[in-house]
Order: C-alpha cells, then sequence, then structure tokens
C-alpha cells in the first residue's frame, strides 16, 4: 500500500494496514535540505526538492507543500517582511476601509501573484514526480476570518469586531475574502493537489470567544467545506490552539479532515470527530515534543496518540509547523513509532 492510498483510505473511513503520517515540515525540510528560507520560498524546484527528500528521509505518506502564512495577503498588497532565514510575516494592514479591502480581494490577483504561482508549481512539481506512491497536500493559508483580519490590520481588527454598527461591513469583508481563498483552493486542486488545507487560526478559543468564532467564521468554513465536498477533493481546516469550546462546531462544518492542536483534550475530539466521520490531523506538540523533547518523549505521545485512534480516524503528525533546529533523532523517532510501534 503506497502512502497516497493509505492516506486517501483513511480519509474516506477505509482500513489501511497501519495509521498514516504526515507532518507540517517546511521549515527543517528547508533547513536539511541546505535551503535557506528565502531560497525556499522563492523556487518552486527547491520547494518540490526540499519536500521530497524530507519525505523519502523519513519515510512520511504525504508531503505538505507550505511556504508562509503570508502568500494570500501579500497576493492582494499587504505589507509583508522576507527574512533571509525565517518564514515571511506581515508587518501591517492594508487599509480599514472596507470598500477598499474588498476591493483588493480580486481572484484575478491570485493570478497575478508570483508568490501564489511559485507555490502552484510547487505542486506540480511534486506531484509529477511523486505520482500516487506520496499524497501532495497543497496548503492554502490563510481563509476568510484570518485574511480580513490580516488585511485590516491584527489590533485594529480585533477592536472593532464587538462594533454593531459596523458588523455587517465585517461579515461581508470575510466573505469577501472567503471568495478569494475558495478561489485559491481551486487553483491548487488544478496544479494537482491531492488534498488542499487551511489554516485559520485568528478565529480559535485562544483569540475569540465561541460566540464570536460561530458568527464570524464557521458560515465561512461551511462555505470553504461545501466547495470543496463538490470539488471531490478533500480539504483539511487548521485552528491552532485549545478547541475543546468548538471542536463540535468546527468538525460539523464538513471537513474532510480537521488539524487539531496539542492543547486540545484529544480522546474527547476523537470522539466527536468520530462521530461526524472526520478525520484528525496531528496532534502532537511540535515544540514541547518534537523540538524540545527526547527520543523516548517522542515515541511515549506517539504511541499515547495512536493508541487513543486505534488505527483509524488518524493521520498522524504535529498539530502545527515544526520549527528549524528540530532534531532529526525525533523525527526518525516518531517514524520509527508508526512503522513499528
Amino acid at each position: 500500500m503506497t502512502g497516497f492510498e493509505r492516506t486517501m483510505r483513511t480519509l474516506k473511513g477505509q482500513a489501511t494496514d497501519r495509521v498514516p503520517m504526515m507532518l507540517h515540515s517546511f521549515m527543517p525540510a528547508a533547513a536539511e535540505a541546505g535551503y535557506s528560507m528565502e531560497a525556499y520560498r522563492t523556487s518552486p524546484t527547491a520547494i518540490a526538492d526540499a519536500h521530497l527528500r524530507f519525505a523519502e528521509k523519513y519515510g512520511m505518506d504525504g508531503i505538505l507543500i507550505d511556504i508562509d502564512t503570508c502568500l494570500e495577503a501579500s497576493a492582494i498588497g499587504v505589507p509583508v517582511d522576507y527574512p533571509m532565514d525565517e518564514p515571511a510575516r506581515v508587518t501591517g494592514g492594508l487599509s480599514n476601509r472596507f470598500d477598499v479591502l474588498r476591493g483588493a480581494m480580486d481572484a484575478d490577483m491570485l493570478l497575478q501573484s508570483e508568490r501564489i504561482g511559485i507555490a502552484l508549481e510547487a505542486v506540480r512539481i511534486a506531484k509529477e514526480k511523486v505520482g500516487n506512491d506520496l499524497l501532495v497536500r497543497g496548503n492554502c493559508d490563510q481563509a476568510g476570518f484570518s485574511l480580513a483580519m490580516l488585511a485590516f490590520g491584527m489590533h485594529d481588527f480585533f477592536m472593532v469586531l464587538t462594533d454593531p454598527e459596523i458588523e455587517q461591513d465585517i461579515l461581508d469583508l470575510i466573505d469577501r475574502a472567503t471568495d478569494f481563498h475558495i478561489a485559491f483552493h481551486r487553483l491548487m486542486r488544478q496544479a494537482g493537489a491531492d488534498v488542499t488545507s487551511f489554516g485559520d487560526s485568528s478565529c480559535g478559543p485562544d483569540l475569540i470567544s465561541p460566540e464570536m468564532y460561530r458568527k464570524f467564521a464557521l458560515p465561512s468554513h461551511k462555505r470553504i467545506a461545501a466547495e470543496a465536498r463538490m470539488s471531490g477533493v478533500p480539504t483539511v481546516c487548521h485552528i491552532c490552539g485549545n478547541l475543546d469550546k468548538i471542536i463540535a462546531d468546527v468538525a460539523g462544518a464538513g471537513f474532510t479532515g480537521i488539524e487539531v492542536d496539542y492543547k486540545t483534550d484529544i480522546p474527547r475530539a476523537q470522539g466527536i470527530l468520530g462521530e461526524q466521520n472526520v478525520v484528525m490531523f496531528g496532534p502532537l506538540d511540535p515544540s514541547g515534543v518534537f523540538y524540545y523533547g527526547s527520543p523516548k518523549k517522542v515515541r511515549e505521545e506517539t504511541q499515547k496518540v495512536l493508541l487513543c485512534f486505534g488505527g483509524k480516524g488518524l493521520v498522524i503528525g504535529a498539530g502545527c509547523a515544526l520549527p528549524k533546529g528540530t532534531l532529526e533523532e525525533n523525527i526518525k523517532a516518531f517514524a520509527d513509532s508508526v512503522l513499528n510501534g
């Protein structure tokens, strides 16, 4: 059974020979392949090469093509800084005028963005090389709520989020950002991604209340999930932090998979996702276990998760991106634990 087959069968709720594994690994993958972040993010060949080397070295079942969390923001003109050896980062908002922001979120901007083009080409290259041996997951950060926030400016966005006088303007902006985001998923599918995914971490309970999530973000998530179901290509939703207060809502949105952070009550989440036939991605701690932990700690935590799921409903990995400098012996301990118990 190939990694592609193993992962796709898991996503369809079918039996497999073992739990598939995939890591959100763009930073260590680039570093291990000898690429700076600048060299990595500016070359589709380097991106594909880094991930394919990583997958082969550690025996992954799939690769997650990710560059940074600013792709869509940069495409609409949000100011972005590009450090030599760190991921790109947004440095400020684009505008606080709703008409300007809605106008900026034109799907044609995706086609004009060099960075979006690099991401899509990296997926094309990777898929062409692996065929159906490995699953290729194309990441489409950020979803509607987070993209609207980045465009407006994070601090100012959260300041006005509870203003009833502009609530409809905010909802309209998120809806427009969701249109833009869905267009990126379509391009990613056309590029050959077997699965698409996204992050919308600004709408998690660590930053806003569950009630605000249900009002401002859940409708966007339902739209993304519905469009993905129509396409026939699975989509994975990622929200950082403790999802305990909204896990049932996210599970009910209609996604094939949800990437869950370690802060969440995993046994409880497993039960809720299982009832909805939603596959969990993650949920190991990328910092406390993979980066700071020992091989022994990695094996112990990996086995806890595997036992919790009993061989189904799980694509195991870290609940978020692995930091640069994650020890090779820890990644090997994870892979060995999945492969050999």
